[in-house]
């Protein structure tokens, strides 16, 4: 009987740590799982998205500046979205006025990274519309953070893929150095156009990382490629790479260099888009999912 007495609390302590183990099992299994699921962003389509160069080093029409570095519009349906503003206020305003673009109307600005070909221009909008948000990467410095702030911004630090409008998301930061993000607008039927800065990492590491995150086919990617002086093989793998991901059209502007563009334009003619200062590409949807061209004028 003394034995029976002491032996029930240890059964009993027994049989609670091993209840408190299976539930504590449960829980962690179903948390993990929740990481699993909600790792894929989730991100609206929308019928078009227009897109159009206003600062690229690569000229077209004389009647335009074309200063080191890169600002592009993207108009939905929905948001008007500027990614990054250029090296200079006085540009960004004197393209937009010749190709009739009214900044004010823009919704929400968001920069690649820190470097001035990118931010520069933001000082154009400290007078043009006061609060307006903009999108950074959280590892920007804080020498170009307090900058921008002190221009009565609404400074929003993006750590991840995150979407910001229907249809349209920042591809999260990416390491290069610096610490980059991209933006990504998806199309009805036609799937992604991404738009990149200077792709320090990679631009191949940009569409992989939209890849993974929207669980969505790319259709183009425009901006600037970081491969001024890159070898021909390393450009033939970058655009085979593009392509394997499923990339149909490629724009590349700014940073690329001109043997890309002449490598595309000669080897891979059917993919090549010719990208530069004052492009206006149309993205529409499409009736069914499969390929589907971009209209330019």
């Amino acid at each position: 009987m003394i034995f029976r007495r002491i032996g029930n609390p240890h059964r009993q302590l027994i049989l609670a740590l091993i209840i408190v183990v299976l539930t504590l099992t449960t829980i962690t299994g179903v948390y993990f799982s929740q990481i699993r699921e909600i790792k894929e962003v989730y991100l609206k389509s929308v019928d078009y998205a227009e897109v159009l160069i206003l600062i690229d080093n690569n000229r077209n029409n004389e009647n335009l500046k074309a200063p080191w570095g890169i600002s592009i519009l993207v108009r939905t349906p929905f948001n008007i979205v500027l990614f990054d503003v250029g090296p200079d206020p006085a540009d960004l305003k004197y393209n937009s006025k010749i190709l009739g673009i009214d900044l004010a109307l823009i919704d929400f600005v968001v920069i690649s990274h820190e470097h001035w070909d990118h931010i520069g221009g933001l000082r154009y909008f400290a007078e043009l519309k006061k609060r307006i948000a903009v999108y950074v990467p959280a590892h920007m410095s804080l020498t170009s953070k307090s900058w921008i702030r002190k221009m009565n911004f609404s400074l929003i630090e993006v750590d991840r893929t995150t979407t910001l409008a229907p249809g349209v998301a920042i591809i999260g930061e990416v390491y290069g150095p610096p610490y980059e993000q991209a933006l990504a607008v998806n199309v009805r039927n036609l799937g992604l156009i991404i738009i990149v800065g200077c792709s320090h990492p990679g631009v191949e590491k940009f569409v992989e990382k939209a890849v993974e995150d929207f669980n969505l086919r790319p259709y183009a990617v425009i901006g600037g490629f970081h491969l001024t002086g890159a070898s021909i093989n390393k450009l033939n793998d970058t655009i085979k790479k593009l392509i394997d991901l499923g990339v149909r059209r490629i724009f590349p502007i700014h940073c690329s260099g001109e043997r890309i563009r002449d490598l595309l334009r000669t080897k891979w003619s059917e993919y090549y888009g010719d990208g530069h200062v004052g492009l206006k590409l149309m993205f529409k949807k499409l009736n069914s999912p499969v390929s589907g061209k971009a209209d330019s004028n």
